[in-house]
């Protein structure tokens, strides 16, 4: 009978003994990054905090948050504890509002990494001789590296497939026996949709038995659909770039929150307009510290995901890690398209571009047919302009390739006349409520 945990000892270590190792971690990161790094000990300088004041687990929130801002000013090597040589592998986060968050990662980095996508492969039922289809993109962003790594390390085959390529994506499936695949919840209704246009059910005709889906918010429902058309069992799982994410967190088969795994990482949920912890188990803001990071140090970075946080003297699995919720939403004014996280802020950059157009601007997000779908009306400036057939429809095209050049997502561009879109407050003018029409409902 195939063993049930990949790291039993670490995976079912008693709630003390982890939390023992996580301050053990903790203490000696920041004595590290301290002595080090001369960003953190600039910034603990600046907050009046020193090593010696970290005793206790509750210490953590003497040390200041890391904000995307904070990092993005340390660009390039400023939370780089590693130097080039020692690390050997640089990941980055999309940079599209601005320089990336570039990742060192050592060895020792890459080993962690395997092993947590290892557990989390073997948690949710993979073995050796399973096939991963990987549609995560492979680059700098981390998506697919996490899980391919993992797969390597406990003897699944992986194919390196990434996002795109739908036609073969599914001949890949019914040729090879894929087993298992991985890929954000979106692409994968996509992919269903196509293999059904060719008269196929993935369903029966196929060998797939698991699914892993992430990066975006999905509902229940989506779960459920998923599962109908793949004949799968569908998991949740949760990563970011900034800590070699995938590999973070994942649902095991019990499918109530996601193992957050403590002895690598460090998890609180606060208030994200005080800053202050939340009681366990309420809504909140994730913030994340990395406590074995050999290359880059992560300590207490705000993640601006929404969910909730809480711990199991021992899940039904066996598991002792604390959980998370499902990601409910972001804390910022950053909205999830089709995987891509897109801020009003891009949008307004690409507009800026064209003299013909508007300040005003209203981002309208819907689900048809299982996909998002972005549709942008912007303002023009002269309401003559949309007398003219062909310009409007030249404009609509510039500005569609315009905002996909910057966000990632194209949309669907209708361009209105002046005053004609509703007109944010002065305390709402730079806020998601103002510029985005989210009308897609969380099932």
């Amino acid at each position: 009978m195939s063993r049930k945990y990949y790291r039993e000892e670490i995976e079912t270590m008693p709630k003390g003994q982890l939390q023992k190792l996580q301050l053990e971690r903790l203490k000696a990161l920041v004595e590290k990054v301290y002595h080090q790094n001369t960003f953190y000990r600039r910034l603990y300088d600046g907050a009046g905090v020193k090593p010696e004041d970290i005793k206790s687990l509750e210490d953590i929130q003497k040390l200041p948050f890391l904000e995307k801002k904070t990092v993005r000013e340390a660009y390039p090597y400023g939370m780089a504890l590693a130097k080039p040589g020692e690390a050997v592998e640089l990941h980055a986060t999309s940079g599209t509002t601005g320089k990336s968050v570039p990742v060192f990662a050592t060895k020792e980095d890459i080993a962690t990494w395997a092993d947590l996508n290892a557990r989390e492969l073997w948690m949710v039922g993979l073995r050796p001789g399973d096939i991963l289809q990987n549609a995560y993109g492979y680059g700098l962003p981390t998506g697919g590296f996490g899980f391919h790594y993992g797969a390597a390390a406990m003897g699944v085959l992986c194919i390196p497939i990434g996002p795109g390529q739908t036609e073969r994506q599914i001949d890949m499936i019914l040729d090879f026996g894929v087993t298992a695949m991985c890929m954000t919840p979106s692409y994968a209704l996509y992919l269903a949709q196509k293999a059904q246009e060719r008269g196929l059910n993935l369903a029966q005709d196929s060998k797939l038995r698991i699914g892993l889906f992430g990066a975006e918010p999905w509902p229940w429902s989506t779960r459920l659909r998923l599962e109908e058309l793949y004949g799968i069992t569908a998991y949740d799982e949760f990563g970011m770039t900034e800590f070699l994410g995938p590999g973070m967190t994942c649902e095991c088969e019990v499918r109530d929150g996601m193992h957050a795994w403590a002895d690598v990482f460090l998890a609180e949920c606060i208030d994200p307009v005080t800053g202050q912890w939340v009681p366990e188990g309420k809504d909140g803001e994730l913030v994340w510290s990395w406590l074995t990071a050999e290359g880059t140090a992560m300590l207490r970075y705000r993640s601006r995901d929404l969910s909730r946080l809480w711990w199991e003297e021992r899940c039904s699995c066996g598991r002792t890690h604390p959980k998370i919720a499902s990601i409910k939403g972001r804390s910022d004014d950053a909205v999830s398209i089709g995987g891509l996280i897109v801020f009003p802020s891009q949008v307004e950059d690409a507009l800026t571009k064209y003299p013909d157009l508007g300040v005003n601007f209203r981002l309208i997000i819907e689900r048809v047919r299982d996909l998002d779908r972005f549709t942008l009306k912007v303002e023009v400036k002269d309401h003559q302009l949309l007398t003219a057939e062909s310009r409007v429809k030249t404009l609509s095209g510039q500005v569609a390739e315009g905002v996909k050049a910057i966000c990632g997502v194209t949309p669907i561009v209708e361009l209105v006349p002046p005053d004609s879109l509703p007109r944010a407050t002065a305390g709402e003018a730079k806020t998601a409520s103002a510029r985005v029409e989210d009308r897609r409902v969380m099932a």
